[in-house]
């Protein structure tokens, strides 16, 4: 696997984990804040598309 696609794997696990976490009694609300606005920005990066992923790895909006 390629180090963008990777880091896109990597990046919606996390996504996924917080969402859980989110859920739970006495989750840390700073913590979601924080941690949301930092995947989100990430998230934006990725959907540059001249910028992630690189062409070739399957993504639809790049290789169709």
């Amino acid at each position: 696997m390629c180090h963008s696609c990777a880091d896109l794997e990597v990046t919606s696990a996390l996504i996924s984990d917080l969402n859980d976490y989110a859920g739970l009694p006495g989750a840390d609300l700073e913590f979601l804040d924080v941690t949301a606005y930092g995947l989100v920005s990430a998230i934006r990066v990725m959907q540059q598309p001249e910028a992630y992923p690189p062409p070739g790895h399957g993504y639809p909006r790049q290789d169709g």
